[in-house]
């Protein structure tokens, strides 16, 4: 068996004020099963530099990926709430595993 800590993004739901919360378990060697969410508030989501959806679930991803790395993960509570200094850190992110994956919208319809 591989001594490896494994990220598993488990899909999202819009909130009431229209941000989106990110859901992701964690599990490996050193970790327990983890369940964790990361919010977005609804004002990252509009204006000229707006993030897309699939942008917000690299960024969730590049932070939880982070903190098992650095080893803070015990440290994470259950819901995160990203910053802009987050989304500006990792913006640029894109984790290979959903370059290869496509991507859904709430309706089902693969988003391009």
């Amino acid at each position: 068996m591989k001594n490896k800590t494994n990220i598993r993004y488990l899909g999202f739901r819009s909130t009431n004020q229209g941000g989106r919360i990110f859901n992701f378990c964690v599990w490996g060697p050193a970790v327990a099963d983890f369940l964790t969410s990361f919010e977005i508030p609804a004002r990252f989501f509009a204006g000229a530099d707006r993030l897309r959806l699939q942008e917000g679930v690299g960024i969730c991803y590049a932070k939880l990926k982070q903190l098992v790395e650095t080893g803070m993960l015990t440290e994470v509570p259950s819901q995160l709430c990203l910053t802009a200094s987050d989304l500006e850190q990792y913006r640029e992110v894109v984790p290979a595993a959903f370059k290869r994956r496509p991507l859904f919208d709430e309706a089902g319809h693969k988003i391009p």
